[in-house]
């Protein structure tokens, strides 16, 4: 089989993208050798898996050149070629995609070639693109920015001065709205990486610096000349401080903010902001459970209308986006939800991780309806590689076992979970933890439920207490416990 870089490249390419690329290898502008073309021809008849046994260097190189004996370096440079016009085709494919990047292309040739009337109606063009509804993200001080600076040159061009020092203000504002809004996301990325991978807080320059700024003075200039910047840049402020200090009052600030300017954002913008409302509940949801997954549940629910479940409309949903959706319905026991929002989304999973999911799901949505015969026949079938979800497996084995009355798979089941947890290295010792005073007091609990040693209800409850919050599915234990024969 043929593999080469620029087999490497179009494997990636969307059925529309190879379509285009198509085009893009037979336009003479682009590309002016007949060898290229036909090569693209004859390849991409294997697209997309390229995997066949006539898929070889020898084969391919006699359908392009059809008299002449084959020849490797030749071969060579022909692919060259071709993955050189890869690079062209994404390069240009890419600008046109960026409209802002195009558009400054664009009034730059026609400053440069004297064309005023077309520049005017092209830049107030520019402007309305930029600042139109559904289009900002984190870039849209630096567009504006990188636009004042064409404005600035076609100034200088045309010898007005007094134009000019407006300009230069202007672009200093924005270089700081722009510099401020970026370094809040420099901050939040620091933050995540910190909390997720235990990092002790690091007492940073760019912390230091950002704590030194004057955010009032800097928001009360912006609000007096655009309400639009304004709010954009106070909803990133409100965004930084709930990262840096996780108070509920930012929470809320932030929360209302941004679901009263969604329409100001294009869609990977929204779901950045509204992911980080996401991450404020899932990370307090442990200390006061009711309160912040009926919270989350909201969130996910705007979450789907505003139709950003996914990073990009073209993209798999993430597996862990899907599965925080669907636990945290079912832990607030909106089961019919549940089960409708795992069969309408799971096909837009990974190929890989569809069928696991959905099985787990399903599994679960039968425990949670008592059919445990069937939870148990499901979850059997059900393969996910990733170590949470096997843990999570196991656990939903444990509960249903315990729930079912089948004590002994309860205690061979408790064994092996212990053993996973042990085992594994990759997973902190303070999550581990969290896992194991969840096994320590489901033991109890096993035993008392068995007969094989009895403790109280209150003693079990105090000891849940004196772990918390550092245990896990620590209300389905309190609710186990409440079940227990006095």
């Amino acid at each position: 089989m043929l593999k080469t870089n620029f087999i490497d490249v179009i494997k990636t390419f969307s059925k529309e993208e190879m379509k285009k690329f198509s085009d893009f290898a037979n336009s003479p502008y682009h590309n002016s050798s007949k060898s290229v073309i036909k090569l693209v021809e004859q390849v991409k008849k294997y697209y997309p898996d390229f995997d066949n046994r006539n898929f070889t260097k020898e084969k391919i190189f006699a359908k392009v050149f059809s008299s002449t004996a084959y020849n490797d370096q030749v071969m060579r440079n022909l692919m060259s070629d071709a993955l050189q016009l890869c690079y062209d085709f994404l390069s240009i494919d890419g600008i046109r995609k960026d409209s802002t990047l195009e558009m400054r292309h664009i009034l730059h040739e026609l400053r440069t070639r004297n064309l005023d009337a077309l520049y005017d109606k092209n830049l107030k063009v520019a402007y309305k693109s930029i600042q139109k509804d559904h289009s900002l993200d984190m870039m849209y001080f630096e567009n504006l920015y990188k636009l004042e600076g064409e404005v600035f040159l076609n100034e200088i061009t045309h010898n007005r001065q007094e134009g000019v020092y407006p300009v230069v203000v202007r672009q200093g504002e924005l270089l700081t709205y722009d510099y401020i809004s970026k370094l809040i996301n420099h901050i939040i990325d620091m933050k995540v990486n910190e909390t997720y991978y235990s990092i002790k807080d690091s007492d940073s320059f760019t912390k230091k610096l950002f704590e030194g700024l004057d955010m009032e003075s800097i928001l009360n200039k912006l609000k007096a000349s655009s309400e639009k910047e304004y709010s954009v840049l106070l909803l990133y402020y409100y965004r930084a401080l709930l990262s840096l200090k996780g108070k509920e009052e930012d929470y809320l600030k932030f929360k209302e903010l941004y679901l009263s300017n969604t329409s100001l954002f294009n869609r990977s913008t929204n779901y950045n902001l509204i992911t980080t409302l996401e991450t404020f509940c899932v990370d307090n949801i442990k200390l006061n459970p009711a309160k912040y997954r009926n919270e989350l549940n909201e969130i996910h629910c705007k979450s789907i209308e505003l139709n950003v479940l996914k990073l990009y409309e073209e993209s798999s949903l993430h597996l862990l986006k899907f599965w925080n959706i669907f636990i945290n319905s079912v832990e607030i026991n909106q089961i019919a939800w549940a089960e409708e929002f795992t069969e309408k989304y799971y096909v837009d999973l990974e190929p890989e991780t569809k069928e696991g999911a959905i099985n787990f799901a399903r599994a679960i949505i039968l425990y949670k309806r008592k059919n445990y015969d069937k939870a148990l026949e499901v979850l059997n079938k059900t393969k996910l590689s990733q170590f949470l979800f096997r843990l999570s497996i196991k656990t939903f084995y444990l509960r249903i076992y315990y729930e079912k009355g089948d004590f002994q798979s309860a205690g061979f089941a408790l064994d092996s979970y212990k053993q996973f947890l042990y085992k594994n290295k990759t997973i902190s010792e303070t999550y581990r933890n969290v896992y194991l005073n969840f096994a320590a007091i489901y033991n109890d609990l096993l035993r008392t439920a068995s007969g094989e040693k009895v403790t109280g209800k209150n003693e079990l409850t105090t000891k849940i207490e004196s772990m918390s919050p550092n245990v896990y599915n620590k209300h389905w234990l309190i609710e186990m416990i409440g079940n227990l024969k006095d």
